[in-house]
């Protein structure tokens, strides 16, 4: 009973570290707590069993086993708590088991013994198993770091030691060895785990070493000093050093937590901010390019990322670098330089085959990214599940129509661990927001232009139809004059002046047709046959100015509904438009393409020319550069007319360095539609 009133504070002061590390539990979910949580309990299972008197019998060994079984076992928990990979269930198990089953048996082999002796290679298994199994364990799931070098050491020379004690008849060496390392290590691996001095790491890892040191020093107490007479709960000291120093390690985790999500909410409150600053900005109309800088430098200052890069769709369907955040000048000559890779469709292939992580992001892995940047990733990151050194992630800008209109790419992130959806969300509704901004303004200038186009045609009909009248007067009477007029000076001037007004007649049923098209007559067509037909007609012209023309159809290429006769207008007008380009340049080379994308046929005319002196202006009507006398200014604008009348699109773009390409996109015929004339 006296034992037992003394041992009684120890138990309950147990008792209640106990059930402060399970209330800790509801606030605090690990793998390391519940380990924790599990060696304490044993601890204290310890404490309850050490209470009982020995006895001899069965019971007796029972209890025994229990006592030092938990002890020993607890201590297993917590170097397993304590490793690098504890939230990792198989390892951690395979550790556990390992080490705990061995021991066990050691000790349940000791209680029961009456001859050491008989248990020699017992008791040598088991050592073995729990210090060369251990070394085992760390070479094959570990490199051989100098770390994991000096443990192995370490279990090495502790392992035969003991088992040279336990073969000359002394098993409680080896039981004490086990204890004092297994109690002692986390000393060691607190501090390597945490790397911070603080109240908690240091009541806990001075707390582990001296419980380590409590068995050496109490074998050498009872050889030294025999008749020395300690208090047994002095022993107990370290252990409630350690109890006391994990939860207030616990509890500064807990707080460095909470103050990590504060900051973690002072920054999303700046990043709604700014990017709410620049969604104000996007929805009052200014200019997307001069704010998509911005829009980088906005995500790589808030977000996870430290790089970003945006690209835009152009009206060819290209893509362009608009703007950029954390990239060095070297690395975005480089982009620009490899910028006309880039397409459109591009986009629609990452979102096909990179993984998903929010509504509207993707994570693209190193052998895709490969494909379409120059960029390697300089940052060395330490191997982990979340991120591969050369990922990006992709949030594509899609428009209200469902049309892609370019993409925003990230990559060197913070925290691999914070690549989530949850992080991703506030860039994807930014990203939201600047592609409905994009479609807006190309929805507004295609309505300013055909705004414009179609009270320049309702002007020009108005003007065309009152000079037809005198222009008429004027070729009749002037055919009749030459009738009349004998040959020499006068007749010759008379027949140039019906030249001038014929000259002027084509050029008002050019303008004309720019207003008003003729009903259309569409049926299925071979744009192959077409092409190869418009440039047979410049064949001559072609060879004699010894233009490179280079001919690229998709095989197997779907028929268009088309007005042929209207169609082969526009073929001709952008052939002689690029061959009139080519007058005066160096190379003279002319590429023809036409392809299949999803429901359209799109057809490049490029030339190697000097480009459009203002590419937005090229649809105009008498908007030209050529001399005079040379254009009329009216190709273009009769070729956007029938283009969209056909319910196609066309666009004009400048390349880079010199040259132009001009891009007609026209829907697939179907099958059924015929027209009045071919039935």
């Amino acid at each position: 009973m006296t034992e037992l009133s003394a041992k009684l504070p120890s138990v309950l002061i147990l008792a209640v570290l106990v059930g402060i590390f399970v209330a800790l539990r509801r606030h605090v979910k690990s793998a390391r707590l519940d380990l924790w949580i599990a060696a304490w309990l044993l601890i204290f299972v310890h404490f309850l069993a050490d209470v009982f008197p020995e006895r001899p019998d069965t019971l007796g060994h029972i209890i025994d086993t229990v006592d030092l079984g938990s002890l020993q076992i607890s201590a297993m928990l917590f170097v397993a708590s304590l490793t690098s990979f504890v939230e990792d269930k198989r390892r951690t198990w395979t550790l556990l088991t390992l080490t705990a089953v061995p021991v066990l048996v050691y000790t349940y082999a000791n209680v029961i013994a009456t001859d050491n002796s008989q248990y020699h290679l017992l008791y040598t298994a088991c050592l073995a198993i729990v210090f060369f199994g251990t070394v085992a364990f760390l070479l094959l799931w570990r490199k051989l770091t100098p770390v994991a070098l000096g443990w192995t050491l370490v279990l090495v020379l502790t392992g035969a030691w003991a088992i040279y004690k336990v073969w000359r008849n002394d098993p409680v060496t080896g039981f004490t060895t086990t204890l004092a390392l297994g109690f002692g290590a986390p000393a060691f691996l607190f501090w390597r785990r945490y790397r911070r001095w603080s109240p908690g790491i240091i009541t806990s890892a001075g707390g582990f070493l001296l419980w380590g040191l409590v068995f050496p020093v109490g074998i050498l107490t009872d050889i030294w000093f025999p008749n020395a007479h300690i208090n047994p709960e002095v022993w107990n000291v370290p252990k409630f050093f350690v109890a006391f120093g994990m939860i207030l390690t616990v509890l500064e985790d807990k707080s460095d937590v909470l103050e990590a999500t504060s900051l973690r909410e002072h920054k999303l409150n700046e990043q709604l901010q700014k990017f709410a600053s620049i969604t104000s900005r996007l929805l009052t109309g200014v200019g997307v390019n001069s704010l998509c800088g911005e829009i980088a430098h906005a995500i790589t200052e808030t977000s996870n990322f430290q790089r970003a890069i945006i690209l835009l769709g152009t009206d060819d369907k290209g893509m362009y670098l608009a703007g950029h955040s954390g990239i060095s000048p070297e690395d975005v000559a480089q982009l620009k330089k490899f910028a006309p890779r880039w397409r459109i469709e591009d986009v629609t292939e990452v979102c096909c085959n990179a993984s998903k992580i929010g509504a509207n992001s993707y994570l693209m892995s190193p052998e895709q990214v490969e494909k379409y940047t120059p960029l390697r990733e300089g940052q060395e990151i330490a191997p982990n599940p979340f991120w591969k050194r050369g990922n990006r992630v992709v949030v594509p800008l899609q428009s209200t129509h469902g049309v892609y209109v370019g993409c925003i790419t990230m990559y060197a992130p913070h925290d691999v661990a914070r690549v989530t959806a949850e992080e991703m969300s506030k860039i994807e509704l930014l990203g939201g927001d600047l592609a409905v901004t994009i479609g807006n303004t190309a929805l507004h200038r295609q309505l300013l232009r055909s705004e414009k186009l179609a009270a320049i045609g309702q002007l020009v009909a108005g003007v065309a139809h009152e000079l037809n009248n005198p222009l008429a007067s004027i070729v009749g009477y002037s055919e009749l004059m030459n009738d009349e007029v004998p040959a020499g000076p006068a007749r010759q001037k008379l027949e140039k002046l019906t030249r001038e007004a014929h000259r002027m007649k084509r050029i008002i049923e050019n303008l004309l047709r720019f207003a008003r098209q003729n009903n259309l007559e569409k049926k299925s067509a071979n744009l192959e046959a077409l092409l190869q037909e418009v440039l047979s007609l410049r064949e001559y012209q072609i060879r004699n100015n010894d233009v490179d023309v280079k001919l690229e159809i998709e095989p197997d290429l779907p028929q268009v509904a088309l007005d042929e006769d209207q169609f082969k207008q526009i073929l001709l007008n952008l052939l002689n438009n690029s061959m009139d380009a080519l007058e005066l340049a160096e190379q003279k080379t002319i590429r023809i393409s036409a392809m299949r994308q999803s429901d359209r046929v799109f057809v490049r005319f490029e030339d190697s020319g000097a480009g459009f002196a203002d590419v937005n202006r090229a649809f105009d009507p008498f908007y030209t550069t050529k001399p005079v006398g040379k254009g009329t200014g009216l190709g273009l604008s009769i070729c956007y007319g029938i283009v969209k009348e056909h319910g196609g699109e066309i666009h004009a773009v400048n390349l880079d360095p010199t040259g132009a390409r001009v891009v007609l996109e026209l829907p697939i015929s179907e099958p059924a539609i015929v027209t009045a004339a071919a039935r």
